[in-house]
């Protein structure tokens, strides 16, 4: 909650910047546009563009609100001059605040946290009860490894607003090579998937030679890191200063 209020208030604080530095000129039909002096026209730009960055990271770049803003701008606030569209790039902003704080629309990534935080604590407190339990098979605590896994996999590529190549069946692998591809991952993170894919593989397939508890308590801790990166990886954007 206390991150939420942090990126709000720098939505607000954005929203009012774009409001600087320009004054309305009317014409004699009683419509009008905003205009700057000379000087200030890079900084307004500067404004702008930030505003529209924070729109495509907060709010998505899918979500009608960076898709608007993108427009807005562009057109020059509906053709009317560059301080109108970025005046206008700021009320939206300030919008997306309030329906952010009023429920009706969530910050990009926050289901995905939410979720990956799930089963880093619940998901992952039952692997750890597993693996202390000496009457539990070490299978157990991997299957439920691989799914922690799966599930914040699939939260983080949903929430970077990725999607897997068509026909393609979701799994961990197949998550992994999209956030592989996206740059997400490096190759050791792949790796580290890989061989916790393999684990869960031969629990499921009832391969139980190949399994032990050492290896259990090895994928629990490789499974922990893991998930960490992965809850990083789905806070969409650096939370704002």
């Amino acid at each position: 909650m206390a991150n939420q209020q942090r990126i709000l208030d720098y939505a607000r604080k954005q929203a009012a910047e774009l409001g600087k530095d320009m004054s309305w000129q009317s014409n004699e039909y009683g419509d009008g546009w905003l205009k700057a002096e000379t000087r200030s026209l890079g900084a307004i730009h500067g404004r702008a563009v930030a505003a529209l960055e924070f729109l495509r990271e907060y709010a998505g770049a899918e979500s009608s609100w960076y898709v608007r803003a993108v427009q807005i701008w562009e057109s020059k606030g509906d053709n009317k001059s560059l301080e109108t569209g970025a005046y206008y790039v700021g009320e939206l902003l300030s919008a997306w605040a309030g329906q952010v704080d009023a429920g009706i629309t969530e910050i990009a990534g926050s289901r995905a946290r939410a979720q990956v935080g799930a089963v880093s604590t619940d998901v992952m407190e039952q692997v750890r009860q597993l693996n202390e339990d000496r009457n539990a098979h070490p299978a157990a605590a991997i299957v439920l490894c691989g799914a922690a896994l799966e599930t914040a996999l699939r939260a983080t590529v949903n929430a970077r607003n990725l999607s897997l190549p068509e026909k393609q069946r979701p799994s961990l692998s197949s998550f992994t090579q999209v956030l592989r591809s996206a740059g997400l991952f490096t190759a050791q993170d792949v790796k580290d998937v890989e061989q916790c894919g393999g684990l869960r593989n031969s629990a499921a397939h009832g391969h139980f030679d190949d399994l032990s508890r050492e290896r259990a308590g090895l994928m629990e801790q490789q499974t922990n890191l893991l998930l960490r990166k992965l809850s990083d990886l789905a806070t969409v954007g650096d939370e704002p200063e």
